[in-house]
């Protein structure tokens, strides 16, 4: 039986539209908020763009893959948390350094050592648990200390005084 369309097409564009809108304000009430805060508490903004931004602005992703795995519908879950990841490391970082360059802001993909290295170990250690297609809980307790050795390493990286002096040199 075939559910009935609460909403046309035009609606739908409109209320999308209407809600990306708001999003967006809401996103930035957030950062500034998380900013501030991270200020007031000594958070290095590289733990804050990185561990914490994505946590709180992606809850209700997070939660639907939760729901979607506790209903064992993995495939499911897994395609919401690693499609998302995807999604933004291989289309929104790169747009938004087009639109940056567009607007005469840098803005590159000129990741440091640390971070390249740190993405590259979590994508294998992630690539090698879901090829299998099964998983259990050792694997998840593999996935949730790694993520907690991630962030920590975030929390406490500095950049070689070289590197810093040069970051700050291209941001005068």
């Amino acid at each position: 039986e075939e559910e009935e369309a609460v909403l046309g097409v035009a609606g739908s564009i409109l209320w999308l539209a209407i809600i990306t809108v708001v999003i967006g304000l809401l996103s930035e009430y957030m950062v500034d908020a998380l900013e501030d805060a991270a200020e007031g508490w000594g958070v290095p903004n590289l733990f804050l763009g990185a561990i914490i931004i994505p946590i709180v602005g992606n809850a209700a992703e997070h939660a639907a893959a939760i729901i979607f795995a506790v209903k064992n519908k993995m495939e499911l879950a897994l395609g919401i948390a690693v499609g998302s990841s995807i999604q933004i490391g291989v289309f929104c970082v790169p747009l938004l350094c087009v639109f940056a360059w567009s607007i005469d802001i840098e803005l590159s993909l000129n990741f440091g050592l640390f971070e390249c290295l740190t993405y590259l170990i979590t994508a294998l250690i992630v690539g090698a648990i879901i090829t299998s297609g099964q998983s259990n809980w050792l694997q998840g307790v593999v996935l949730i200390t790694g993520y907690a050795f991630v962030s920590a390493a975030f929390f406490v990286h500095a950049d070689p005084p070289e590197l810093a002096s040069h970051a700050e040199h291209h941001h005068e």
